[in-house]
């Protein structure tokens, strides 16, 4: 069975959350997208974490960009979760990845706890980020 099978919190981003299951990251709607690799080839005990958290992450990042540029949340199926093993350099399971217009951007592997989860993804964003939020103290 696959991990959208076994896992109901991963399963629970597409029905419940309305997270689009992705095939190929050229499927990714334009803009900014917070990708979950879930580990399809080997089941990972880190990988309902990620899903349980992975929600109010995406409300974390709405704050860190400008209005209307919030990273949408998606799931990668097993062939995208593995071309992407292929491109990216040092990239471990389970796995969120940021994608710009379909391209990746940055990685951020395993689960972590909510601070560093927050100081991965505002380096991951501050590209992206309008100008005054980032001048603003922490």
């Amino acid at each position: 069975m696959s991990v959208l099978h076994d896992s109901p919190l991963v399963a629970g981003l597409m029905t419940r959350h309305g997270m689009a299951l992705l095939h190929d990251a050229a499927d990714a709607p334009r803009g900014l997208v917070l990708l979950f690799l879930p580990s399809h080839a080997r089941p990972h005990l880190e990988t309902p974490d990620i899903a349980a958290v992975l929600p109010d992450l995406l409300r974390a990042c709405a704050g860190l960009v400008p209005p209307g540029a919030a990273p949408a949340g998606a799931v990668a199926d097993a062939a995208l979760e593995s071309a992407l093993l292929a491109e990216i350099d040092d990239l471990s399971l389970p796995a969120l990845v940021l994608l710009h217009d379909g391209r990746p951007a940055g990685a951020i592997s395993r689960m972590r706890d909510w601070d560093e989860y927050g100081r991965r993804l505002s380096a991951l964003l501050a590209p992206f980020a309008h100008p005054t939020l980032t001048d603003q103290p922490a």
